[in-house]
Protein backbone atom coordinates (compact mmCIF):
# COMPACT_ATOMS: atom_id res chain seq x y z
CA UNK A 1 0.00 0.00 0.00
CA UNK A 2 1.42 3.38 -0.95
CA UNK A 3 1.74 6.35 1.42
CA UNK A 4 -1.32 8.20 0.14
CA UNK A 5 -3.48 5.10 0.54
CA UNK A 6 -2.08 4.56 4.06
CA UNK A 7 -2.74 8.15 5.08
CA UNK A 8 -6.26 8.03 3.66
CA UNK A 9 -7.00 4.80 5.52
CA UNK A 10 -5.65 6.32 8.74
CA UNK A 11 -7.88 9.36 8.21
CA UNK A 12 -10.94 7.10 8.14
CA UNK A 13 -9.81 5.52 11.41
CA UNK A 14 -9.18 8.94 12.98
CA UNK A 15 -12.73 10.05 12.15
CA UNK A 16 -13.99 7.16 14.29
CA UNK A 17 -11.56 7.95 17.09
CA UNK A 18 -12.47 11.64 17.10
CA UNK A 19 -16.16 10.74 17.25
CA UNK A 20 -15.49 8.44 20.21
CA UNK A 21 -13.54 11.26 21.86
CA UNK A 22 -16.45 13.70 21.49
CA UNK A 23 -18.95 11.14 22.77
CA UNK A 24 -16.75 10.37 25.77
CA UNK A 25 -16.37 14.04 26.68
CA UNK A 26 -20.13 14.45 26.52
CA UNK A 27 -20.59 11.30 28.61
CA UNK A 28 -18.31 12.69 31.31
CA UNK A 29 -20.14 16.03 31.26
CA UNK A 30 -23.47 14.28 31.76
CA UNK A 31 -22.45 11.40 34.04
CA UNK A 32 -19.16 12.43 35.65
CA UNK A 33 -15.94 10.51 35.86
CA UNK A 34 -16.27 6.77 35.29
CA UNK A 35 -14.03 3.77 34.63
CA UNK A 36 -15.53 3.16 31.18
CA UNK A 37 -14.80 6.76 30.15
CA UNK A 38 -11.25 6.57 31.47
CA UNK A 39 -10.69 3.23 29.73
CA UNK A 40 -11.96 4.71 26.45
CA UNK A 41 -9.79 7.81 26.80
CA UNK A 42 -6.73 5.76 27.70
CA UNK A 43 -7.30 3.80 24.49
CA UNK A 44 -7.57 7.00 22.45
CA UNK A 45 -4.68 8.86 24.05
CA UNK A 46 -1.80 7.16 22.24
CA UNK A 47 -3.62 7.31 18.89
CA UNK A 48 -4.35 11.02 19.27
CA UNK A 49 -0.88 11.96 20.50
CA UNK A 50 2.10 9.77 19.61
CA UNK A 51 0.54 8.03 16.60
CA UNK A 52 -1.01 11.24 15.29
CA UNK A 53 2.37 12.96 15.46
CA UNK A 54 3.97 10.06 13.54
CA UNK A 55 1.19 10.33 10.93
CA UNK A 56 1.90 14.04 10.45
CA UNK A 57 5.64 13.42 10.40
CA UNK A 58 5.32 10.93 7.53
CA UNK A 59 3.40 13.56 5.55
CA UNK A 60 6.06 16.16 6.32
CA UNK A 61 9.01 13.90 5.57
CA UNK A 62 7.82 12.10 2.45
CA UNK A 63 4.80 13.66 0.77
CA UNK A 64 4.96 17.40 1.40
CA UNK A 65 8.53 17.97 0.09
CA UNK A 66 7.64 16.29 -3.21
CA UNK A 67 4.51 18.40 -3.55
CA UNK A 68 6.36 21.64 -2.81
CA UNK A 69 8.91 20.63 -5.46
CA UNK A 70 6.27 19.82 -8.10
CA UNK A 71 3.52 22.26 -7.14
CA UNK A 72 5.12 25.28 -5.45
CA UNK A 73 1.74 27.03 -5.13
CA UNK A 74 0.25 24.08 -3.25
CA UNK A 75 -1.37 24.55 0.17
CA UNK A 76 1.51 22.79 1.94
CA UNK A 77 2.53 25.86 4.02
CA UNK A 78 -1.02 25.99 5.39
CA UNK A 79 -0.95 22.24 6.06
CA UNK A 80 2.30 22.61 8.01
CA UNK A 81 0.83 25.42 10.13
CA UNK A 82 -2.19 23.26 10.83
CA UNK A 83 0.08 20.39 11.88
CA UNK A 84 1.56 22.65 14.55
CA UNK A 85 -1.91 23.69 15.76
CA UNK A 86 -2.96 20.03 15.86
CA UNK A 87 0.19 19.05 17.76
CA UNK A 88 -0.40 21.81 20.34
CA UNK A 89 -4.01 20.66 20.90
CA UNK A 90 -2.87 17.04 21.11
CA UNK A 91 -0.19 17.89 23.69
CA UNK A 92 -2.65 19.95 25.74
CA UNK A 93 -5.14 17.09 25.70
CA UNK A 94 -2.42 14.66 26.82
CA UNK A 95 -1.04 16.88 29.60
CA UNK A 96 -4.32 17.94 31.17
CA UNK A 97 -6.06 14.60 30.70
CA UNK A 98 -3.28 12.95 32.72
CA UNK A 99 -3.72 15.56 35.46
CA UNK A 100 -7.49 14.99 35.51
CA UNK A 101 -7.03 11.24 35.57
CA UNK A 102 -4.79 11.61 38.61
CA UNK A 103 -7.58 13.44 40.43
CA UNK A 104 -7.29 17.12 39.51
CA UNK A 105 -10.95 17.66 38.65
CA UNK A 106 -10.40 21.24 37.48
CA UNK A 107 -8.21 19.95 34.64
CA UNK A 108 -11.27 18.41 32.93
CA UNK A 109 -12.41 21.61 31.23
CA UNK A 110 -8.87 22.32 30.03
CA UNK A 111 -8.24 18.90 28.47
CA UNK A 112 -11.78 18.79 27.08
CA UNK A 113 -11.20 22.16 25.38
CA UNK A 114 -7.89 20.95 23.90
CA UNK A 115 -9.56 17.71 22.76
CA UNK A 116 -12.45 19.62 21.19
CA UNK A 117 -9.98 21.92 19.39
CA UNK A 118 -8.04 18.86 18.24
CA UNK A 119 -11.20 17.27 16.88
CA UNK A 120 -12.31 20.38 14.99
CA UNK A 121 -8.94 21.34 13.57
CA UNK A 122 -7.91 17.82 12.65
CA UNK A 123 -11.27 17.01 11.06
CA UNK A 124 -11.04 20.06 8.79
CA UNK A 125 -7.39 19.33 8.09
CA UNK A 126 -8.14 15.75 7.02
CA UNK A 127 -10.83 17.00 4.64
CA UNK A 128 -8.31 19.37 3.01
CA UNK A 129 -5.83 16.55 2.61
CA UNK A 130 -8.39 14.08 1.29
CA UNK A 131 -10.04 16.55 -1.10
CA UNK A 132 -7.14 18.79 -2.15
CA UNK A 133 -3.66 17.56 -1.18
CA UNK A 134 -3.95 13.87 -2.05
CA UNK A 135 -5.68 14.48 -5.41
CA UNK A 136 -3.01 17.10 -6.19
CA UNK A 137 -0.31 14.53 -5.41
CA UNK A 138 -1.97 12.06 -7.77
CA UNK A 139 -1.97 14.69 -10.53
CA UNK A 140 1.61 15.95 -10.19
CA UNK A 141 3.42 12.75 -9.20
CA UNK A 142 3.75 9.67 -11.35
CA UNK A 143 2.37 6.38 -10.04
CA UNK A 144 5.96 5.18 -9.59
CA UNK A 145 6.85 8.27 -7.54
CA UNK A 146 3.80 7.72 -5.36
CA UNK A 147 4.86 4.11 -4.77
CA UNK A 148 8.35 5.29 -3.73
CA UNK A 149 7.23 7.99 -1.26
CA UNK A 150 8.12 5.80 1.72
CA UNK A 151 11.63 4.45 2.21
CA UNK A 152 12.14 0.70 1.80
Amino acid sequence: MNLIAQLTEEHHDYVLKLTALAETIEGIRVNGRGDLFIETLDGLLKALTTELDAHAQREEDYLFPKLVERAPESPIPVMLEEHETIRAASQGFDQYYRMWKEGEDEAFNIWARHATNLRGTFSTHMQKENLIVFPLAKRVLTPDEIERLLPD
